[in-house]
C-alpha cells in the first residue's frame, strides 16, 4: 500500500504546474450488533483512508478490516485520477480510476451494473469508479463523457475463502456459503468444495469502453442522457462439477468462476423544478454475453437480458423511487439443472420494488419494500459532527422476507439478509 501511495504521489507531481499534496487522514472504529442467529453477532470494524483533491487531481482511500477476525479486510477507493487540464476546459483527459454518474436508476438502487460496488457492508454499498482513460468534452448543447480500458477491477463483497475443502468466512454477511452435507442413499454425505480460480491475467486484463451524452444547462429544466457500456460483469457467476470421492466418503464440488462481459443500455429524462425538486424516469437494459464454453458435466445459470425501468421523483428531503425488471434468468443448463428452479442466486437485486428515503439534517432513512417476495428493509442513520475532527454515528437495519426469490428468480438480495437486523455505532476522526 506505501508503494502504491507513493506512485500516486509522485505522478500528482508531474504534468502540468506544481501543487501541493495534502491529504486528510481519518481513522474510525465501527460496531454492529446482530441477533444471535447470526455469526458473529458483535462485528467491530476498523478504518483508515486518506482523501485529498486540487484541480488536477482527487484520491480518496479507505482500508477496512475487523479488529478480532484476520481474514476479513479490503481496500477501496471511490476517485483515484490525475487529470489534464483545468475545470473551465472544454476537453479533459484523466488517467486512473474516477466515479462518473452513467445511469441515475444505476445509482439510486445499488445496482453495480455500470461502476463496480463496494459491498463490502452489502448494506451500506455504494458506488466506486472505473479505472482507466477518461475524456470529457463540452459545448453548450452537450456533454460527452467517454471511458475505455483494459484493467477490470472487481466488486468487493463479504470475504469468503474455501479452507480445507470447506466455506470459511468471519463476516456475518457471507451469507452465500455452500451446503456442508449432502442427502446421498438417505445418508448426510460430506461436501468437499474446491475452487478453480482463473489467472490473475484473465480476470484483471479484460477490455472495456463506456460513454454517455447527456444534455447542457441551456435545456434547463429539461434534462436527458443516454448511455452505453460494453463492461465485463462486475462479479463472477458459479459452474459447478460434483463427483464422488473414493472411498465413497465425501462428494467433491468444483467451482468454476465465469468471465463474462454485458453490453449496457441506459436512457433517462428528467424535469427539475428547483434544486431540491425533480422528477425523472430511466430505462436500462442489461445484455450478457455468455460467451465461454462450460463443459456438459458442469452446472450453471444462463443469463440473458435484463431490462429495468424506474421512475423517481425528489421533493426537498423525500426522495421517492420504484423499480420493476424483467428477465435476466434463462435456466440452469447440466446435469443438477431442475426446471423451475435455479441453483444459484442470481444478481438481480429486485423485481418490483418501491422505496422512499428521507434525508433530514443529521438523519438519513430509508423504507423500502419489495412485492415480488413481500419484503421490507427499514435503514436508519443518525450522525452527528462534533467538531472538525471528530463526528459519531448511530444507525440500524430490520429486515423481513416471506420468500426466497421471486416467481421466476431474482430478487434473492433482501431473502439472503433477512436474518441480519442489526445496530450499528461508530466514531470516526479526521486529522
Amino acid at each position: 500500500m506505501k508503494f502504491f501511495l507513493s506512485i500516486l504521489v509522485l505522478g500528482f507531481g508531474l504534468g502540468e504546474g506544481a501543487f501541493a499534496f495534502s491529504p486528510d487522514f481519518h481513522l474510525g472504529m465501527e460496531t454492529d450488533f446482530s441477533r444471535d442467529v447470526v455469526t458473529p453477532a458483535i462485528f467491530p470494524i476498523l478504518k483508515a483512508g486518506i482523501e485529498d483533491s486540487s484541480d488536477h487531481y482527487k484520491i480518496d482511500l479507505e482500508y477496512k478490516s475487523s479488529a478480532l477476525l484476520a481474514k476479513v479486510g479490503a481496500l477501496s477507493s471511490k476517485n483515484a485520477y490525475y487529470e489534464f487540464g483545468d475545470e473551465q476546459s472544454t476537453f479533459q483527459l484523466s488517467i486512473g480510476r474516477k466515479l462518473i454518474n452513467w445511469s441515475q436508476l444505476d445509482e439510486n438502487w445499488g445496482l453495480g451494473v455500470f461502476n463496480v460496488l463496494d459491498s463490502w457492508d452489502r448494506l451500506r454499498s455504494f458506488s466506486q469508479g472505473l479505472t482507466g482513460i477518461f475524456i470529457r468534452s463540452e459545448n453548450k448543447f452537450l456533454n460527452l463523457n467517454i471511458f475505455a480500458s483494459y484493467l477490470m477491477l472487481p466488486e468487493l463483497s463479504p470475504n469468503v475463502v474455501i479452507e480445507n475443502n470447506r466455506f470459511e468466512s468471519d463476516h456475518p454477511q457471507s451469507v452465500s456459503a455452500g451446503p456442508q452435507t449432502f442427502d446421498l442413499l438417505n445418508r448426510p454425505t460430506p461436501l468437499g468444495y474446491n475452487l478453480l480460480i482463473p489467472s490473475i491475467s484473465s480476470i484483471l486484463l479484460r477490455p472495456s469502453f463506456a460513454l454517455t451524452i447527456d444534455s447542457s444547462k441551456n435545456f434547463d429544466p429539461f434534462f436527458g442522457k443516454l448511455s452505453f457500456g460494453h463492461l465485463p460483469l462486475n462479479y463472477f457467476p458459479i459452474a459447478l462439477q460434483a463427483s464422488l470421492a473414493i472411498p465413497i466418503d465425501q462428494i467433491v464440488v468444483d467451482l468454476r468462476p465465469r468471465l463474462l462481459s454485458h453490453n449496457l443500455y441506459n436512457a433517462e429524462i428528467s424535469l427539475y423544478f428547483n434544486d431540491n425538486s425533480s422528477a425523472g424516469f430511466s430505462f436500462l437494459a442489461d445484455q450478457t454475453f455468455n460467451e465461454e464454453l462450460i463443459p456438459s458435466d458442469y452446472t450453471t445459470t444462463i443469463l440473458g437480458t435484463t431490462t429495468y425501468w424506474s421512475p423517481w421523483l425528489k421533493f426537498g428531503i423525500f426522495n421517492l423511487s420504484y423499480i420493476y425488471s424483467q428477465g435476466g434468468i434463462v435456466g440452469d443448463i447440466g446435469p443438477y439443472a431442475n426446471p423451475g428452479h435455479n441453483l444459484f442466486s442470481s444478481q438481480i437485486l429486485y423485481r418490483n420494488a418501491a422505496q422512499l428515503k428521507v434525508d433530514w439534517f443529521e438523519f438519513t432513512g430509508k423504507f423500502l419494500h419489495e412485492f415480488s417476495i413481500n419484503a421490507n428493509w427499514i435503514a436508519l442513520d443518525w450522525k452527528h459532527q462534533w467538531n472538525h475532527h471528530l463526528n459519531i454515528f448511530v444507525g440500524g437495519d430490520i429486515i423481513s422476507a416471506e420468500s426466497s426469490s421471486a416467481v421466476g428468480g431474482g430478487a434473492e438480495f433482501l431473502s439472503d439478509l433477512r436474518a441480519l437486523d442489526r445496530i450499528r455505532v461508530g466514531v470516526n476522526y479526521v486529522f
